[in-house]
């Protein structure tokens, strides 16, 4: 996952005293202002919480005690990491080779066989990971049943022992938890295991550009570095979220935390459990939200809904009957606000059953049926997005298009089989934020497909002869991403 600099994952890090006292602080002040104790509830969940630690093995010293089996046990060969000092981390036994840990972090019991739930960039970059139980007793990780790097949850399995048996916790309903609601986070920032802090829900549906299918909960519950995979819960004691993101400049809570909701968690894990892995929907359109430029080129009544630049051809979208330039407003019962929620609610549908979609052509609604497909790892993304740099505006005789030579497809890694005229120098700015950067291919100009230079400058021409303002462009960057533009046709 990608994120801003200001937003911090929460795994674990160094001990910060400070830390503990604001943590500590603003629970109690969170607790005194609700005229009640959170001590009930905490009692009976804390012990189901657990650390979550990953571990880089030194194989150097297993080969020269002529040792095998734990050392690079998923065969990455990673380098080692940078000595963490938390409390929470396993203690080294005596005999056993050395160890480094790449990251603390926290997580929590759904299944008293020992089946735990975690963030799955904790347990990135370490070979072998522990468990520790609220009791302290240290559990190594049997297997990673499942995980999902896009919206950043895996599953593990370790084997209790008989005579501590684990006590799992439940996922409640996120979708019946309204702003403004009391929660408790269970977790173990900068090692300090078992913290409770309190807070307020403060907000939903929030989209922090960590992946595509952002649909974070937000809590001014105190979470910090460490707290990362463990839950968010409600006072019933039913987990609504797993803490995940926060942003903060410094690295500490701020009071803006983020918890991916348990509805949206519950249906991955249970299909990490299931199969391994988790099966997204997809659809094969490329999209946007259309801006007020684009609005008015395409005859839209809002800038809402989500566009279609592209469909693919073959896809469930194009057998369907969607075409490009056609505006989806609702999909699954879900009304589409804008393009960067469509493709959470493709993702969780149901696949190989149909979805009924509401779109907007040329000014008429229309309702569809779609089949939803499998999204498959080598699958483009659905969402159609372009960097978009603060540069001056530019009429089209500023901007430079040149042919497609075999030059230019290798200097930006254009595709053999796309046809167009090239954008060279800039970046430049159209309207409303969009932008044509080096590399980007203008494949048509007002829905009309465009192979060459010369065939761009005349479509263009031919649009100012009908007194047009501004020209709808197809564009596809080396990425394979495609987007509409629209581009000025004021004077030279």
């Amino acid at each position: 996952m990608t994120v801003h600099s200001s937003w911090r994952f929460l795994v674990g890090a160094g001990f910060l005293a400070l830390a503990s006292i604001a943590v500590s602080e603003q629970s109690a002040a969170s607790e005194a202002a609700s005229g009640q104790s959170f001590a009930d509830v905490a009692s009976r969940v804390r012990n189901s919480v657990v650390t979550v630690a990953a571990a880089v093995i030194d194989r150097r010293a297993l080969a020269a005690k002529g040792k095998k089996g734990d050392a690079d046990e998923d065969g990455s060969g990673r380098s080692q990491p940078q000595e963490d000092f938390s409390p929470a981390r396993p203690k080294q036994k005596p005999g056993e080779p050395p160890r480094q840990f790449s990251s603390i972090g926290s997580g929590f019991v759904i299944d008293s066989r020992g089946l735990i739930v975690t963030n799955n960039h904790v347990i990135e970059g370490g070979n072998v990971i522990y468990v520790i139980l609220s009791d302290g007793t240290e559990l190594k990780v049997d297997k990673i049943v499942g995980k999902d790097p896009k919206s950043d949850i895996t599953l593990l399995k370790v084997t209790p022992e008989a005579s501590k048996p684990l006590t799992p916790v439940s996922f409640g309903d996120s979708s019946r938890t309204r702003v403004g609601d009391w929660v408790l986070a269970i977790g173990n920032p900068f090692g300090l295991d078992g913290t409770v802090t309190a807070g307020i829900l403060s907000g939903r549906g929030r989209d922090i550009s960590a992946g595509p299918y952002d649909d974070f909960l937000q809590t001014d519950a105190a979470i910090n570095r460490g707290n990362s995979g463990g839950p968010l819960f409600n006072v019933s004691g039913e987990v609504i979220g797993i803490n995940t993101a926060i942003f903060s400049p410094s690295g500490g809570s701020i009071g803006l935390g983020f918890a991916i909701p348990s509805n949206t968690a519950r249906r991955i894990v249970d299909q990490l459990e299931r199969y391994g892995e988790t099966r997204w929907g997809w659809i094969g359109v490329r999209i946007q939200t259309p801006s007020d430029d684009l609005a008015a080129a395409l005859h839209l009544p809002a800038t809402e809904g989500a566009l279609i630049a592209r469909v693919d051809k073959g896809g469930p979208a194009d057998l369907a009957g969607l075409a490009e330039g056609d505006l989806i407003l609702s999909f699954n019962g879900f009304p589409i606000r804008h393009a960067r929620q469509l493709p959470r609610f493709i993702a969780q549908a149901p696949i190989g059953q149909d979805a009924d979609a509401v779109i907007l052509r040329a000014g008429a609604r229309k309702a569809l049926k779609i089949k939803v497909g499998r999204l498959e790892d080598a699958a483009p993304p659905e969402l159609s997005s372009a960097p978009q740099p603060r540069t001056k505006r530019q009429k089209v005789g500023k901007i430079g298009f040149a042919p497609l030579t075999d030059d230019l497809r290798q200097r930006f890694a254009i595709a053999a089989e796309v046809e167009g005229a090239a954008v060279t120098g800039g970046p430049f700015e159209l309207a409303a934020g969009q932008t044509l950067q080096p590399g980007d291919v203008v494949v048509e100009a007002a829905q009309q497909k465009v192979r060459t230079v010369a065939e761009l400058e005349a479509r263009l021409a031919e649009l100012r002869r009908m007194d047009r303002t501004e020209a709808l462009l197809t564009v596809e960057n080396p990425g394979g991403s495609v987007r509409f533009a629209s581009l000025p046709l004021g004077g030279e």
